[in-house]
């Protein structure tokens, strides 16, 4: 590849390409044939070494909700324009954006055989999609959380996106920058085999040493158990479930599988969920029982019950719901701060968490 040869396509979301906000995240893929947003800026860091040829802009919604189309659309149209790299965002922590920027690259890269780089927040969703493919010629780089981190992240994309223009082979994650997909690959010539590198690494962690692991694993932060409610019969209980169980019709357009997003929908005045009309998405079980009873997935009936008996003081008005369906631990963690936030302004005193 040599310099202004090297064409670029860049992948944007509607927010990042001008065509609004929320209420334009249903938008279908358009194509534009010029830089859009933040590529304008990628576009004068990279100078004369790769040229951006055209942008892909689509709504996060649309492209989510409509993976199976969006796909093939997207590589359809990038091959048509013969690109040599693709890029996609940055998406900072959006998680449907980033979502679609990994799913993207990694199939532009496996149909097309280009390399592809994006960049987003660690905890985005999309970064553990990008681990679990293991795609050798996708590359996410880490951003800061929010879009004030802009000109930082187009400099660091611009900069590989650089490497990759000059034919140089892209280096480990420790060296680019780019966040470890968990790829091992064989290397000979070592002066120790794998068995003395493990001893030496245990002996330097047995001594309080510093060592690398050749195999880095991701640890989970622990959560402690919050304290035990001390009197239920004056404590306001909301119900918080994972079953996919929503209003008739999804009017919020939940997924099957990998969700990002939750919804609320009020119960007030019910005895059983039986006494209105529900469906049910989620692709994680068999449905057809919590069709037939929701109350199975939010369990209107039994809390009813225990109020009415004072052993509860109430029930709160409202359930939040999302699919946990393939949840990456991001996106949960991300719904439950939400969830829990609004809760804890409303003076809910405990939640009944039901899972499927």
């Amino acid at each position: 590849m040599e310099s202004m040869n090297v064409r670029v396509v860049h992948f944007l979301n509607q927010y990042f390409g001008g065509l609004g906000g929320e209420e334009k995240a249903g938008s279908a893929i358009e194509l534009r044939e010029e830089t859009v947003g933040p590529g304008r800026a990628l576009q004068a860091i990279l100078g004369h070494k790769a040229k951006l040829i055209a942008t892909l802009v689509s709504g996060d919604n649309y492209f989510n909700e409509n993976i199976d189309a969006a796909i093939p659309r997207v590589v359809n149209i990038v091959k048509g324009l013969s690109p040599s790299i693709f890029v996609a965002g940055p998406a900072f922590n959006a998680g449907r954006y980033g979502t679609a920027c990994v799913e993207a690259c990694n199939a532009v890269s496996e149909e097309l055989g280009i390399p592809s780089v994006a960049a987003m927040h660690v905890e985005n969703p999309g970064v553990d999609i990008y681990r679990r493919y293991k795609n050798e010629k996708v590359f996410v780089f880490p951003t800061a959380e929010t879009v004030a981190g802009m000109q930082e992240s187009l400099r660091t994309i611009a900069a590989f996106v650089s490497k990759l223009a000059s034919c140089a082979p892209p280096g480990s994650a420790a060296l680019e920058g780019y966040i470890p997909r968990g790829i091992r690959r064989l290397k000979a010539g070592l002066e120790q085999t794998g068995a003395e590198r493990g001893v030496a690494m245990l002996l330097a962690k047995l001594k309080g040493e510093p060592f690398t692991s050749e195999i880095p694993v991701q640890t989970l932060e622990t959560v402690p158990p919050p304290a035990p409610i001390k009197d239920l019969a004056t404590a306001t209980i909301a119900i918080v479930t994972t079953s996919g169980v929503v209003a008739e019709g999804n009017p919020d357009g939940l997924k099957l599988g990998r969700e990002t997003r939750w919804a609320k929908y009020p119960i007030q005045g019910l005895h059983s969920m039986t006494e209105s009309r529900w469906t049910v998405v989620h692709r994680g079980y068999h449905t057809a029982y919590m069709h037939s009873n929701p109350n199975y997935g939010v369990p209107v009936d039994a809390l009813t019950n225990l109020s009415n008996a004072g052993s509860l003081r109430r029930v709160y008005p409202w359930y939040y719901v999302t699919v946990g369906a393939g949840g990456e631990f991001a996106a949960m963690k991300q719904i439950g701060g939400e969830i829990a936030r609004e809760l804890a302004s409303a003076g809910v005193d405990g939640v009944l968490l039901v899972a499927t």
